[in-house]
């Protein structure tokens, strides 16, 4: 082939060269995708441990908040002075225990079992299905508490004799004390959750050949998967001593990147380019004598062969044309299938996609089209017989599509979920299908009629460029949108939408007037605000995109007031968005109900604090009574109260005023002092409070019917009494105005001071 042995090394040459820097940069690209490979499975490994964490911290965060609502729960403080005080409870309170404790456990979600209540020393325990009578008092646990455990509350609380199903069943558990607010423990609260919904919850989360660990202060918790792999783990950021951990299969290959392959392959073809560039160069320029024979060569470009090439031209144009009219045939069974919406949605496997992009199956058979999308709102809980509704409505469409299908249209349908169908319309003309949709609309309504279903249809307007299916598809659901202000059971066109405006009505200070309205309280305020902010957009012939605008700014208004109450009372408020597809009026009394439920949580949050507040106040009235300081000034200070609540709080609590309440209490104490004998008047003077003696003088007769010194000297029966009386008067925390004698006029107006 080459005339000479010094072109055939420089040809070696070059190909040794080309070679060497394809192996480099192969080489090169191996390590790379190596490096990223792993990059990607660590990622992914991280991903997964977050979802791990996840599923099993929103448990805890569950029992935490179920175990620190029963602590503040009203019913619940029964149960608690109960076992203090040693008394019985009735079955009224056992019950409100018993619905609290239920109530609590079903805003926790389905995977909760039960909660179950063990209280020191007794041998019952309280649970969200009644009271459960034990043989014998469940044993402490060995672990601090809060902790973590699997396995059956029989097993953990060693009741032997125990033959419930629910004790002897194994649960991931959640363990921690139990005291009504701050006071102290009396027993411990068990959280139990579904064990098998646990393992379900990660197994969606793991690969194949995956495995994953709980692990609780180096105890095995909870195990899934495969066993062995290198491993990668995570502490908890809600309760210490919890570790996560995901182990990946042992011998894993590092994926192709699709980037490799495509610069692998560049790498190869140009390399290849290179060595036949490298021989053509060669043989182009290094044998003389093969250009010598082609140019003595006969020509054999004639004009016969010149006609020939122009008939083989147009034979391939027309075995092309062919060609291209069979593949257009094929998108019908795939789009039946669902794949054509599958790809549109972008969550179609890699290969189906390069098959329509590489083989030109998105061209439909004709070259109009029209999109449309029917919403089917069934009655009732359409989940439940979601089978029966999905093969009744694809019965269904394959008979409107062999009704309504014609020689000039052709129709493709696939399901999108259960309420929503696609229905593609593919015409040889541009025509009107206004009409033909009234008649479809018609038919299907009829046809479900029985099933309590409201049929509604958006169509897009007519296309002919098959690479705006997606943007025709979106058109449809939008056309949708018009359920919003008109309702359902019609049929919206997409073209009948445009050209309406996009600006909405939303009252200024509406989050000024929300908030006044939730701290008064006032319902009826509510509904006047909704309804002006509902009627006001209603009457504006307004574009879908408004109205959802509209929506947003309503849930964003409605949560930024919320989370202002929120900083102002301690209870949590929450609403959630409306995203379901509906009425705006539906979507206005959703809210509306949800702020009338946020009025109530707070009504019923005011009282809880009215009530602890009491608390507080006559324990601080008990504790400091003796205080010379102490006053109504003092206390209006430390709560935050005004004199006149403190004056009704003494009259309801007590049946006395606050300075009769606080003057017996006083000389009850100093009754006490003067029959031990060891404090002389001044003395017993100072130690209950007073600064001055004549106003305890004073305070004392009026009180016990003689004067303080009279009261030192005689130690007689009758005084014995009299004082005793006080006493218990002052002691049992209630003022008996029958067993004392009435204050003087003199008294009277002294009590009116604002101290002492």
């Amino acid at each position: 082939m080459f005339q000479s042995k010094l072109f055939l090394k420089l040809f070696l040459t070059y190909v040794a060269v080309i070679f060497f820097y394809m192996f480099l940069c192969i080489a090169f690209l191996f390590y790379e995708n190596n490096r990223i490979s792993d990059l990607q499975s660590k990622r992914e490994r991280e991903i997964q441990l977050d979802e791990i964490c996840n599923i099993v911290e929103q448990r805890i965060l569950t029992a935490q908040n179920i175990v620190q609502d029963l602590s503040y729960s009203t019913a619940m403080k029964q149960l608690y002075m109960s076992e203090k005080t040693g008394g019985q409870l009735d079955s009224y309170a056992l019950f409100s225990i018993q619905n609290e404790m239920r109530s609590t456990m079903a805003m926790g979600g389905l995977s909760i079992y039960q909660t179950v209540l063990f209280v020191d020393g007794s041998n019952k325990a309280y649970s969200s299905a009644g009271v459960i009578s034990l043989s014998e008092n469940p044993a402490s646990l060995d672990q601090e508490l809060p902790c973590m455990m699997t396995g059956t509350v029989s097993e953990v609380f060693r009741l032997n004799s125990s033959r419930r199903l629910s004790f002897n069943t194994e649960y991931f558990l959640y363990c921690d004390s139990y005291s009504y607010q701050t006071g102290s423990d009396i027993g411990t609260m068990c959280v139990l959750f579904d064990l098998k919904q646990l393992r379900a919850d990660m197994d969606k989360v793991l690969g194949d050949g995956y495995g994953a660990y709980v692990l609780y202060e180096d105890q095995v918790l909870l195990s899934i998967g495969n066993q062995d792999g290198k491993a990668y783990s995570r502490e908890s950021d809600r309760m210490p001593g919890i570790v996560y951990k995901i182990l990946e299969p042992a011998g894993s290959v590092s994926h192709i990147n699709g980037h490799f392959l495509i610069i692998l392959l560049g790498t190869v073809s140009i390399s290849a380019a290179f060595v036949a560039l490298a021989f053509w160069v060669s043989r182009r320029y290094y044998m003389p004598i093969g250009h010598l024979e082609e140019m003595i060569s006969p020509d054999q470009d004639s004009p016969d062969g010149e006609m020939e090439k122009i008939i083989c031209g147009i034979q391939n144009l027309i075995g092309e044309k062919n060609e291209y009219r069979e593949k257009m045939l094929t998108i019908t069974p795939y789009a039946r299938t669902g794949m054509l919406h599958s790809m549109i949605a972008g969550n179609a496997a890699a290969e189906n996609v390069d098959m329509f992009l590489d083989e030109n199956y998105l061209d439909l058979i004709k070259p109009y089209y029209v999109v449309s999308v029917f919403h089917f709102a069934f009655e009732g809980d359409a989940s439940s017989q979601k089978e029966a509704h999905r093969k009744k409505v694809e019965e269904l469409f394959k008979v409107v599509a062999h009704t309504f299908s014609t020689d000039e249209m052709h129709m493709v349908w696939y399901f999108r979920d259960i309420h929503n169908v696609f229905l593609i319309l593919n015409f040889e003309t541009e025509q009107k299908v206004e009409g033909l949709f009234g008649q479809i609309h018609k038919y299907v309504s009829t046809a479900t009629e029985g099933d309590y279903c409201y049929v509604t249809i958006g169509v897009d307007m007519i296309r002919d460029d098959i690479g705006e299916l997606r943007e025709a598809c979106e058109g449809a659901l939008k056309a949708l949108d018009g359920i919003l202000t008109d309702g359902w059971g019609a049929v919206y066109f997409l073209e009948d939408m445009e050209g309406r405006t996009n600006t909405y009505y939303f009252p200024d200070h509406f989050r000024e007037r929300l908030k006044r309205c939730l701290l008064k309280q006032d319902k009826m305020e509510i509904h006047t605000l909704l309804f002006d902010v509902y009627k006001t957009n209603l009457e504006i012939a307004g574009t879908s995109e408004m109205y959802r605008a509209l929506i947003d700014e309503l849930h964003l208004a409605v949560i930024k007031t919320l989370r202002e109450i929120t900083e102002l009372n301690t209870v949590h408020l929450n609403i959630q968005k409306y995203t379901s597809l509906a009425t705006l009026q539906d979507i206005f009394d959703y809210y509306d109900t949800a702020l009338l439920s946020v009025i109530d949580m707070l009504h019923d949050k005011t009282l809880q604090e009215d009530s602890r507040l009491e608390e507080e106040i006559a324990a601080y009235m008990d504790a400091h009574y003796l205080d010379p300081d102490l006053s109504l000034q003092s206390l209006t200070d430390r709560f935050n109260v005004s004199n006149k609540y403190l004056s009704l709080l003494c009259k309801e609590r007590f049946g006395v005023t606050y300075l009769q309440y606080v003057q017996t209490k006083r000389i009850q104490k100093a009754v006490e002092l003067l029959q031990e004998g060891t404090h002389s008047l001044t003395e017993v003077c100072t130690l209950c409070g007073y600064t001055n003696q004549l106003t305890f003088r004073r305070n004392f007769k009026s009180i016990t019917g003689m004067n303080p010194s009279v009261y030192q000297q005689k130690s007689t029966t009758p005084l014995q009494a009299t004082g005793n009386q006080a006493s218990s008067a002052a002691s049992s925390g209630v003022f008996d105005p029958h067993g004392i004698r009435q204050m003087d006029a003199d008294t009277s107006a002294w009590l009116h001071c604002p101290r002492e």
